[in-house]
């Protein structure tokens, strides 16, 4: 009889436990009851490897490490970029508050384009003519809603198709100058003069 067949069953299943309880098979085991444990083994794991991996190839380890370390800058610096777009959102109208008057927009851009800062009053004007458009009920809007949400708006309103496109264009304009380069440019003129142009005509009412 040869040793395989003297071994009995109780010791097969031993010797098949010890072998599948190795170091090397231990990635092949099942999912145990403890999630918490089993990425944990898999993060040692990992780590394992990543300095077996600085031993046997250090140019393969310094592309991952370089890779990571890119990826983590790269999300961190749109973290940023995401906070301060959202601190810098221009508000698409002022809270309405029962017994407070009113903010003059129109003044306000007006002062601010005296002082050379003509986006800051372009985005002015362009609160002056939202403000307008709450006045004559041809649009309603809350305080939180989304620039999407005044587009909607502004296209299904009692307004002249003229003055609906230049909203439109001119509320493009100010969001690529506003999040994208708030930096002074020549143009931030033209944009606060066609916001003025439009706060004039939306005075007229619409023909009907």
């Amino acid at each position: 009889m040869s040793p395989a067949e003297a071994l009995s069953d109780e010791r097969i299943r031993e010797l098949a436990h010890e072998i599948l309880s190795r170091r090397e098979y231990a990635r092949f085991r099942p999912l145990d009851t403890d999630p918490f444990r089993y990425l944990l083994d898999w993060l040692r794991a990992a780590f394992d490897w990543l300095s077996t991996l600085y031993s046997v190839s250090p140019g393969l380890w310094y592309a991952l490490f370089g890779s990571l370390v890119l990826v983590t800058l790269a999300l961190l610096a749109h973290v940023v970029w995401s906070i301060r777009v959202a601190l810098r959102a221009p508000a698409l109208a002022p809270p309405r508050q029962e017994g407070a008057e009113r903010p003059d927009f129109e003044r306000e851009a007006e002062r601010l384009a005296a002082e050379g800062r003509l986006l800051e009053a372009a985005h002015a004007m362009h609160l002056a003519c939202v403000e307008r458009l709450l006045r004559k009920r041809a649009v309603e809007l809350r305080r939180h809603d989304p620039n999407r949400t005044l587009r909607r708006r502004v296209a299904a309103a009692s307004l002249a198709p003229e003055q609906k496109r230049d909203f439109a264009r001119l509320l493009d304009q100010l969001e690529e100058r506003w999040f994208r380069d708030p930096t002074p440019q020549p143009r931030d003129r033209a944009l606060f003069e066609d916001w003025r142009s439009l706060y004039a005509r939306l005075a007229v009412p619409a023909a009907a």
